[in-house]
């Protein structure tokens, strides 16, 4: 496995899209989740951490990402963006293909390695987190827990809100406080993110 550091980070390509996980294509190598409930900002998060503003479409409605998206990391390393979990507004036909994409690949995907599970750092608690925490627990699958918009807190109310997480749902790990405003999140992510993956 490659080692990758905060001066070394992987130059992401864009595989493909699917709505269906029985359309994904096979893959040789590992490969972490990216989810989170809609509108905690993977989006945004995919295109900061990776360097490249133009990976993921960003939208400030919540629901845009419908499909599950492919980014190759590294010859050893993929990356799926699945599509957010909790969105009250979308259609009842639409919620289920997106629920069934998300199950059905956290659950048969043979190379699944982790699960970068996003977390609204403002809002940690909230239902939809709630009701997929024992789901994704369930999964068996190692939990790198992201507390995203850490800009729009204080240093102390970041740290109470670590500290709720942590309580809430039983890190082991101190998560990752990530900022998209704040390019130091990004090396921070990527030492943690290599160790944590190194221990796999």
């Amino acid at each position: 496995m490659e080692n990758i550091s905060a001066n070394k980070r992987p130059e992401a390509v864009f595989i493909c899209s699917s709505a269906f996980y029985k359309e994904l294509p096979e893959l040789k190598g590992e490969e972490y989740a990216v989810l989170g409930r809609s509108n905690v900002g993977k989006s945004s998060f995919i295109n900061h951490v990776l360097a490249n503003s133009n990976l993921a479409r960003v939208s400030k409605t919540p629901g845009k990402t419908t499909l599950a998206n492919l980014y190759k990391l590294e010859e050893s390393m993929y990356w799926v963006d699945l599509p957010g979990y909790g969105y009250a507004k979308a259609a009842g036909d639409e919620k289920h293909r997106w629920s069934k994409l998300i199950a059905d690949y956290c659950e048969k995907r043979p190379n699944l390695m982790g699960l970068l599970w996003l977390i609204d750092i403002r809002h940690v608690g909230v239902k939809a987190d709630m009701e997929a925490f024992p789901w994704l627990s369930d999964l068996g699958k190692p939990l790198f827990p992201v507390l995203t918009k850490g800009d729009k807190l204080t240093t102390n109310e970041k740290k109470k809100q670590v500290k709720a997480a942590i309580e809430t749902f039983g890190f082991k790990a101190e998560p990752v406080v990530y900022s998209v405003n704040d390019h130091m999140s990004r090396d921070r992510f990527w030492d943690r993110f290599t160790q944590w993956r190194s221990g796999l």
